[in-house]
């Protein structure tokens, strides 16, 4: 796979990579300037010209992974000093970073409050996956950040979705939220489910899946109507800054609870080294 394609792949699927450039070079050299190459934690894709000096970069950009944050970075290279390579030339790499976003959000519908919130989310460090069976109104987003997916058949797209993500259900069909709601609680493994709309329609659609033996715990992961329940407006952009904020507030509960976590597994760990040691 050439760099340019496994770089939209890799951030399609937010998984953490880093683009490797020439951006330097005198005397002997493998590839010229320019020539790029990408990296990922388990896969290369392209190539600066292989040996050594391949092999250092995608060590130096293995590393830069490890700290899972957005970063650049310089490394100048002589060939035949530090690589002991035979062509002797001297090389300046250039690294960007682009970690993986812990906030994903799947959004079925790109109505109008779909647009509103678009405007708020290009602004927001997350990856957006927005799906709409009428390509005219997926035509009227355009953000870096957002992925436009053309809804053909509603489970396979829940289905492509990455673990551990956000889904907003707000399409202009009942019948299909129904759909989408059904496919997305039954994955085990979303952090959010919201549904567009009222009380009455949170009723009826809990009802319908009691009746499809989902169970109690699974329907409460829907969370319907969306956004902030204190608030109470009909305004797109006012319920989509709600929806937002909600998403904010829950993945911030979710990293703390995540910190806490390790915070306790890495107490734990000491314990039990201090106690083997006294042994």
């Amino acid at each position: 796979m050439k760099w340019l394609h496994a770089l939209t792949t890799l951030q399609a699927d937010v998984e953490s990579h880093v683009l490797i450039t020439v951006i330097n070079t005198r005397g002997s050299i493998p590839r010229d300037m320019g020539t790029k190459m990408v990296v990922s934690n388990e896969m290369t894709f392209d190539t600066i010209g292989g040996g050594a000096l391949e092999f250092q970069a995608i060590e130096i950009a293995r590393e830069l992974l490890k700290k899972n944050k957005s970063q650049q970075h310089t490394e100048t290279f002589n060939l035949g000093r530090d690589l002991k390579q035979c062509c002797g030339g001297v090389v300046s790499v250039f690294f960007e970073v682009f970690p993986a976003t812990d906030f994903v959000l799947n959004i079925f519908g790109a109505g109008h409050i779909a647009q509103a919130l678009s405007k708020i989310l290009a602004e927001v460090d997350c990856r957006v996956n927005l799906f709409d069976s009428r390509q005219d109104l997926l035509d009227l987003v355009n953000a870096e950040n957002i992925q436009k997916k053309l809804l053909d058949k509603p489970e396979l797209a829940v289905e492509s979705c990455a673990k551990q993500s956000y889904y907003l259900v707000m399409t202009h069909d009942h019948a299909l939220d129904q759909q989408l709601c059904e496919a997305i609680l039954s994955r085990n493994d979303s952090l959010y489910c919201g549904l567009i709309g009222s009380r009455t329609k949170a009723l009826k659609f809990r009802q319908r899946l009691l009746k499809k033996d989902f169970s109690q715990d699974e329907i409460k992961h829907l969370s319907c109507p969306t956004g902030l329940q204190k608030l109470k407006t009909k305004h797109p952009m006012e319920i989509a800054v709600s929806i937002v904020a909600d998403l904010l507030l829950l993945r911030e509960k979710s990293q703390q609870s995540m910190l806490e976590a390790d915070n306790t597994s890495e107490t734990n760990s000491s314990k039990i080294v201090q106690l083997e040691s006294r042994d």
